[in-house]
């Protein structure tokens, strides 16, 4: 198994996590966690595989900052673009029904969105403020920011000790969310402490680069046949569909508040990046289609632009008085989404092109 085919099978995967957000925001919310998880989890994985044998970065506040800002700086100029189409809606409500308050919340909004600080207040005004996915991105610069130092102190433990963190560190959030669903928090502080917080997301991340240093130190390719693999695979599957079945119907202590959004969506999520990574079977060659992989390519740009987009769709909808069939409107959407993500990547290398030439 090559690194390509790692990455292919895992791109796969990030697409149909891709497609399962923008389904979230079309009438199946359920699917929204659990796609969050598995990008979290890929996210962990494949940084770990791919900077474990790298130079360590420097330590220390600023050097991890830097890093962070290296990693987000792709993405950076679309968020602004989308938090200003975004921002137009403010804007439209501001000028029918004028306030100072209003004003300053539109400021305060504003300043949140720039600075990636929407789930470091917790505040139901501001966690989907404006381009209300870009949420994800002010979690993903925090994991950006504690991956070197985290990554050294991982790469220092043996197998079995990888094993006891990861353990250990989903055992811990596994209590939390008991302890919020038995203090009978209200919904929004359990979703937000459960979904949206930073440090809680640093669990499940951190519970992913365990799996990636585990699976870059295995000594040998598992004997296991290519069929024994894709039984495994399809377990994954019907484990995640069985997650998913639990927290669309909320079954149980499971299906609350305080597991439904994190917890319990994890170990599926970790066990499927972690299959698909070793690509033995049929579900593995299938997510590394090319149609996946392009699909996987604009997913970034779609996961940026897709709600923006909805909310123009909505209003476009309502200003015109016409409604459409559910199936039609989710089509459109993906059709759109990937349309626009399509110009804007064309977009964006044709600039980076630009500017290689410059300096050259």
């Amino acid at each position: 198994m090559t690194d390509k085919k790692l990455i292919s099978s895992l791109q796969g995967l990030r697409a149909v996590a891709f497609l399962s957000v923008v389904l979230s925001h079309c009438g199946a919310p359920w699917l929204g966690p659990w796609a969050i998880t598995v990008f979290v989890a890929l996210s962990g994985f494949l940084m770990t595989c791919n900077y474990y044998d790298r130079p360590r970065t420097a330590p220390g506040l600023r050097s991890a900052i830097a890093f962070s800002l290296k990693k987000i700086r792709k993405l950076y100029p679309l968020h602004l673009i989308m938090m200003a189409a975004a921002l137009l809606f403010v804007l439209k409500g501001l000028l029918a029904q004028p306030s100072a308050r209003g004003v300053l919340s539109c400021a305060a909004q504003l300043v949140v969105s720039i600075f990636l600080l929407q789930t470091w207040i917790p505040s139901s005004r501001f966690w989907f403020c404006l381009n209300g996915v870009a949420w994800y991105l002010s979690v993903q610069a925090f994991l950006y920011a504690i991956f070197p130092p985290l990554l050294a102190v991982l790469k220092k433990a043996d197998v079995r000790r990888l094993r006891c963190i990861a353990a250990v560190i989903f055992c811990a959030q596994c209590l939390a969310s008991f302890v919020f669903w038995k203090a009978g928090l209200s919904g929004k502080a359990a979703f937000y402490l459960t979904y949206l917080c930073p440090v809680f997301r640093a669990g499940d991340f951190t519970i992913s680069c365990c799996m990636g240093c585990l699976y870059h130190s295995r000594k040998q390719e598992s004997g296991l046949p290519g069929g024994a693999f894709s039984l495994l695979e399809l377990a994954a599957v019907l484990l995640a569909s069985g997650c998913l079945f639990i927290a669309a119907r909320q079954v149980g202590v499971l299906g609350a508040v305080a597991f439904r959004y994190n917890v319990l969506f994890t170990p599926s999520a970790v066990l499927l990046v972690w299959l698909l990574a070793v690509g033995k079977g049929i579900i593995s060659r299938l997510l590394s289609a090319k149609p996946f992989l392009w699909l996987a390519g604009l997913s970034p740009y779609g996961f940026l632009i897709h709600q923006v987009l909805i909310r123009y769709m909505e209003w476009t909808a309502d200003k015109f008085s016409f409604t459409v069939h559910p199936v039609v409107w989710t089509l459109t959407v993906y059709l759109l989404t990937l349309c626009l993500s399509s110009f804007y990547k064309a977009l964006e290398r044709r600039v980076r092109q630009r500017h290689t030439q410059t300096g050259a």
